[in-house]
């Protein structure tokens, strides 16, 4: 029998830890030891990752934490479920309780746990509370061995391993000395020092006259048989009611609202739904689908819009309950891709929120299941290379500009130690953060599940991120924010106040909306906005919503790449002739062309032509998919042209030929469901935006969260035909609204201006507009630079002679309503001061609001080019466009190199220009600071996607 490392620390000890637990698991191994335990201080957050990788080195695992405040410090080993239970109740009462005391928290449980200590007076404290079989005093040497002895204590051989060679200890160095440099504070100080996991027959040897420390050892690895991946599943609770179960109660609900979504009910509709109601219940999910019912039914009793995606979308029970407004019948998904008989793991059903009502959601559940059954999931912010520079050059106490320099040259200089000692640290885990939307929602108190502990918002959160928590069974449910629910509602309100409109009914085949799309005119459209999107809507000639479903699925990376789009723009706008690959492939690939669009496609096949059961055909769907071993593609392979096929009735060179259709578009195929929901959406912004623009662009620019700045969206809608307004005292409120027929932009973008001030401005002029300037300030009590900002963006044009002349008055205190200025002649000067020009005026647009209202600054540019819009006439020349960068984004290349793409925006409209490797140092340049730019290249015309590829760029200065 072999010795256990029973106190390792790896880098999920934050700042403390130095080594993955891969890298531990695998030392170990190495190293001759029989078990190694991860122990990590007031966490377990790397558990999982340590699990998976002692289950593929061959190592037993052994799980705990180590606690530590400033007075107390212990090892506490997982026997078993029970221990994992109190381990996790623990752990959160260390991280979330000033009060926290080891003994008081042991004495309320501690079943299943073994503790290891080496601080005596600890150690003693534990041995009165705690059996004596589950308290080990730790020895690290012969002299700790005695003392154990002495305090009647079981001795183990035990230490705080934490590095495992050169580059370790220079990394946990360089962290050690940011945790002490932090904010927050360094927190406690454990004082274990660097210490290298050594092979564990010198463990044996240093214990040679202590064997009993050896053999203590192996007995705790023996006794520590915690199974962390148990397959089960922590489903929250719901009340029933006079139902005798979650199962009977979800049928009837079902049964119940079938009617409000179909007349006259199919036969077709009831089997479908009984059939999906059998697998529900057979995999156990009821409770599931009930819980998220009543977290959508709450959102929709507060008017707030709510809409799933991914493969959830195609469950016709979803539909039923109202989690999508899309009929999985109609646009015939596949309920299967979501869940079918075979499927062990835990369905995902995301739900989107409004942004503006997605906090309220979040507070009717803790407030419905309770704050002790409901937790935050956590995201692990890990170091990326431009802030390991920066905490590298803290850690060498650089100045900040010298940090500057660092960050701004590390993609052209590889020359200094800075450099390098990021890259060791680049990947480490820092802190914890919270996920976008992902919270648990529990059967039990959370904390018996899971470890808590606050982030730096001081939000309680779970210390497992959304994958760690899924695998150990924990129930997650992202309520994520979607800005375009919020736009469409708007929107929609905005529309109803002058006629009826029912935004779900509209055509999906509205010529209007059709020709928008595909004149290219997507700015503002869901998921449609990108230059690549707006592109190949003009190439696929977008006609009906199924169009945008399928262009959804052709923009990612893979399709392109692969061949896919090119070749369904061919087949579907040029009409290049194909042949199916077998008589049954044309009824389910007719809508596309005989391409394996869909994911749902490559299970649909397998199901259908080759007679797989719908658990294999999920297993085969993965497998010809993603990346995985080349083994179990194999399998597959085989399975499927000499077994399938063949007892299917399809020839071996038929099925051969489907394989390698199979295997080439698989990978890049699509959940159709998550298509379709995006695509509705996406429809819907567009028929709002075609048909009625002043209220689509109103409720856009309240809702603005989208790729490009806000200034960019206002242009397009002043190039659609929509006046916009800038800010103003009498007539702007916080948010944008509508103005006869145009907009008028909210004071909640003019800078430096507060919430309160702007309330302060609507309620006394709801009393009464404001007459001149002396009026405004005399009833708004503003601070220092507020008004000066409103009089110098214009927004009190018109209740004063000129700006410079309302700025001048600021000067002296404002006249009393009906006092007789004797001496008026001396405040103001004998001459009016002449207003901004329109140079200025846009300056102040800009420095005040980001925004330009009156005029589009590229119109000032000196510089030669040609317009974005006019590109098209160009193709296959040299020309040079100008003007602003409206986004940026980088890409690899297929053998890894950078390549960058950049939208620059002109008075007409937006160019991309395409950065081949070889031009990559021009793109930083470019976007390095603000400021217009020109860039100079050839046109290219690919389906319809103008884009130019670079070959000379710069900055250009505006004419002050």
């Amino acid at each position: 029998m072999r010795a256990a490392a029973l106190s390792c620390r790896s880098y999920f000890s934050l700042l403390r830890g130095a080594v993955s637990p891969e890298r531990l698991a695998q030392a170990a191994l190495e190293l001759g030891y029989g078990a190694i335990a991860l122990a990590d201080t007031n966490s377990l957050y790397g558990i999982v990752e340590f699990y998976k990788a002692t289950k593929q080195t061959g190592i037993k695992p052994i799980i705990g934490a180590e606690i530590l405040t400033d007075s107390q410090r212990a090892i506490l080993l997982i026997e078993n479920e029970q221990g994992y239970s109190n381990l996790c109740r623990i752990i959160s009462a260390r991280n979330l309780d000033q009060q926290f005391c080891l003994i008081k928290e042991l004495a309320q449980g501690s079943n299943g746990l073994i503790c290891i200590c080496s601080l005596p007076q600890l150690a003693l404290q534990l041995k009165s509370i705690l059996a004596k079989s589950n308290v080990f005093f730790g020895c690290k040497d012969i002299e700790d061995a005695k003392a154990a002895r002495q305090y009647k204590i079981e001795p183990v051989a035990n230490d705080i391993y934490n590095v495992l060679d050169k580059d370790d200890t220079i990394r946990a160095n360089i962290l050690n000395r940011i945790r002490h440099m932090s904010v927050g504070g360094a927190g406690c100080e454990d004082n274990c020092g660097l210490n290298s996991l050594v092979p564990e027959t010198q463990v044996r040897a240093l214990f040679s006259d202590y064997p009993k420390a050896v053999f203590n050892s192996e007995q705790i690895a023996m006794r520590c048989e915690f199974e962390l991946f148990t397959g089960k599943y922590y489903l929250p609770k719901v009340e029933l009611g006079i139902e005798k179960n979650s199962d009977t109660r979800l049928a009837k609900l079902c049964h119940r609202l079938l009617a409000s979504k179909y007349t006259p009910v199919s036969h077709q509709i009831i089997k479908r739904l009984e059939n999906e109601l059998v697998v529900i219940k057979g995999n156990k999910f009821s409770d599931y689908f009930l819980v998220v019912n009543e977290i959508v039914s709450f959102a929709k009793s507060r008017n707030i819009p709510v809409e799933i995606r991914g493969s959830a979308a195609g469950s016709l029970v979803a539909h039923v309950l109202g989690f999508t407004r899309v009929c999985p019948v109609a646009n015939d998904l596949y309920f299967e891709r979501f869940m079918n008989p075979g499927r062990k793991d835990c369905p995902d059903i995301d739900i989107g929120l409004c942004w503006r009502g997605r906090d309220d959601v979040i507070k009717f559940c803790y407030d419905h299941w309770g704050y002790d059954h409901v937790a935050m999931i956590s995201t692990m912010n890990t170091y990326r290379y431009k802030g390991a520079i920066r905490d590298v050059g803290r850690y060498l106490s650089l100045q900040p500009n010298q940090i500057d320099e660092f960050v701004e040259s590390r993609r052209t200089r590889n020359d200094s130690a800075v450099y390098e000692l990021a890259k060791k640290i680049t990947g480490v885990p820092r802190h914890v953060g919270i996920h976008c939307g992902g919270i648990v929602i529990t059967p039990r108190p959370v904390s018996e599940l899971a470890p808590l502990q606050y982030t730096n918002k001081g939000i309680i959160v779970t210390q497992y991120e959304k994958d760690a928590a899924e695998a150990l069974g924990l129930i997650k449910i992202d309520l994520l924010g979607n800005r375009a629910l919020s736009t469409v509602n708007e929107a929609v309100i905005l529309v109803n106040t002058r006629q009826s409109l029912d935004i779900d009914a509209i055509s999906h085949t509205d010529k209007k909306t059709g020709k928008l799309l595909t004149d290219g005119r997507t700015m503002g459209v869901f998921q449609c906005e990108s230059p690549g999107m707006s592109q190949l809507c003009r190439g696929l000639k977008v006609k009906s919503q199924k169009d945008i479903m399928i262009a959804l699925s052709l923009i990612r990376p893979g399709p392109a790449s692969g061949g896919m789009k090119k070749e369904f723009i061919e087949r579907h706008v040029n009409g290049k002739p194909f042949k199916y690959l077998h008589p049954k492939l044309e009824k389910m690939l007719k809508d596309t062309y005989g391409l394996l669009l869909y994911q749902e496609d490559v299970m649909k096949i397998a199901v259908e032509v080759a007679g797989y059961t719908l658990a294999e055909a999920n297993q085969f769907r993965t497998d010809v998919s993603k990346k995985v071993s080349s083994v179990r593609v194999q399998k597959q392979y085989n399975d499927f042209v000499y077994h399938k096929a063949n007892e299917a009735g399809i020839d071996r060179d038929t099925a051969q030929t489907i394989w390698e259709q199979v295997l080439k578009f698989a990978a890049y195929s699509y959940c159709k469901a998550h298509a379709t929901v995006y695509a509705n959406i996406a429809w819907q912004t567009a028929y709002l935006k075609a048909h009625y623009p002043q209220e689509f662009y109103t409720s856009l620019f309240n809702n603005h969260h989208g790729m490009y700045p806000l200034r960019i969206y206002v242009w397009d809608a002043i190039r659609s035909g929509v006046k916009v307004l800038p800010p103003h005292v009498n007539y702007s409120h916080i948010e944008w609204t509508k103005e006869g027929k145009a907009i008028r932009a909210g004071l909640g973008i003019v800078r430096e201006l507060s919430i309160k001030t702007i309330n302060s401005i609507i309620e006394q002029r709801n009393k009464k507009s404001f007459a001149d300037i002396d009026d405004l300030r005399s009833r708004v009590k503003f601070t220092k630079p507020e008004l000066q900002n409103l009089i110098h963006l214009g927004s009190c044009d018109g209740i004063g002679l000129s700006r410079p002349m309302m700025l001048l008055k600021l000067n002296t205190a404002p006249a009393n309503a009906g006092q007789l200025l004797l001496f008026d002649l001396y405040r103001q000067p004998k001459e009016k001061l002449l207003d901004y020009d329109r140079i200025a005026k846009l300056k102040a647009e800009v420095d005040m609001t980001g925004i330009p209202f009156s005029v589009h600054p590229a119109v000032y540019l000196d510089t030669e080019h040609v317009l974005a819009t006019e590109l098209y006439k160009h193709v296959e020349r040299e020309v040079t466009v100008a003007g602003f960068i409206a986004t940026a984004r980088t890409a690899r290349t297929e053998d890894g190199r950078t390549m960058a793409f950049a939208t620059i925006e002109d008075a007409s409209g937006l160019a991309e220009v395409s950065f081949f490797p070889d031009r990559i140092d021009d793109y930083y340049q470019i976007c390095s600071a603000s400021g217009a730019v020109w860039a100079r290249g050839i046109v290219n015309d690919h389906l319809s996607s103008i884009t130019i590829d670079c070959r000379n760029c710069g900055k250009i200065k505006i004419p002050a």
